[in-house]
């Protein structure tokens, strides 16, 4: 009979806490989703969500909620905003 090795605990892995910390970035004016973050990192808790919106050509897609949207009526598509973040690039 063998006994399982010591384990440790998940949390050991845990990234440590974002400072707070105040940015004055507003998405599509000063600061764009394509940009880097800026150095540390930072969360903002917004009371309402984001809305970003793009034109390809004629085509209209839009980003809300973590979902991408082609807002074409005969060929539209929903996927996660990260897969669209990856296609675009």
């Amino acid at each position: 009979m063998q006994w399982d090795a010591p384990s440790k605990p998940l949390a050991v892995d845990d990234p440590l806490l974002l400072p707070e910390r105040e940015v004055n970035a507003e998405i599509g004016i000063n600061w764009f989703l394509g940009q880097e973050i800026p150095k540390g990192g930072y969360v903002r808790i917004l009371a309402e969500s984001l809305l970003w919106k793009e034109c390809l050509g004629k085509t209209r897609i839009r980003t809300t909620e973590g979902l991408t949207t082609c807002m074409e009526p005969h060929r539209g598509w929903t996927i996660a905003s990260s897969s669209w973040n990856v296609l675009q690039k």
